[in-house]
């Protein structure tokens, strides 16, 4: 899927990325202003423009190779007190359950569509698409690894010494993360650990959401 360039992922991706990417953003910075946090709001993060989220290269890499990334929403944990840990965690999980919730969505969707038999070959492959996609950002971006949200949320609920230790290797674990995305990239998919890791629970979740 994520190396099939054909006109219908393409658009899927295109769609899929803008409200994916979007909505994960804006869910970081609207759990973060309900907790007491207002940086992302002051810096007009707190929109679903989607201008305001999307950084262009990380729309590029996400159109050709499947990943990318959008533009990350600042956060001040310091106006979370005395519950910095807690609000951490808690904007940090707040992306990736809004992509969760769009791939279900989609698939809610789709399913419809298929029950009143009113979606061609296209269209399928354009909303099943866009599920995958969210699905994948919901299920990558729980990663236990540097910078993705799985990791600020390992580092808030880990014991002490086990979260401390992983903030010492922060930089190692970013650099595991982009090993591993470029191994997938340059073997173009055929060795892909991170797919390995990912596939299993990306198909349980997508036959459960369409129901097949």
């Amino acid at each position: 899927m994520f190396f099939d360039l054909t006109i219908e992922v393409l658009l899927g991706r295109v769609i899929g990325l803008v409200i994916g990417f979007t909505l994960h953003e804006w869910a970081h910075a609207w759990s973060a202003y309900r907790l007491g946090d207002y940086t992302a709001y002051h810096q007009g993060r707190l929109t679903l423009d989607p201008r305001a989220h999307i950084d262009p290269m990380g729309i590029f890499l996400a159109l050709i190779a499947g990943f990318g990334w959008a533009k990350p929403v600042p956060v001040n944990a310091r106006n979370f007190y005395p519950n910095e840990q807690r609000g951490l965690v808690i904007v940090a999980l707040a992306g990736p359950v809004m992509n969760l919730i769009i791939g279900i969505a989609a698939g809610l969707f789709l399913r419809v569509l298929l029950a009143a038999d009113f979606v061609n070959d296209f269209m399928f492959s354009v909303l099943a698409t866009i599920v995958i996609f969210n699905l994948v950002l919901f299920l990558f971006n729980l990663l236990p690894l540097a910078p993705l949200d799985g990791y600020r949320i390992a580092v808030g609920v880990l014991p002490s010494e086990q979260s401390q230790s992983m903030v010492r290797y922060e930089r190692e674990t970013t650099l595991i993360l982009m090993l591993l995305l470029m191994l997938g990239l340059i073997s173009n998919g055929r060795v892909n650990l991170l797919w390995t890791v990912l596939g299993p629970p990306l198909r349980f979740l997508y036959r459960t959401i369409l129901g097949f």
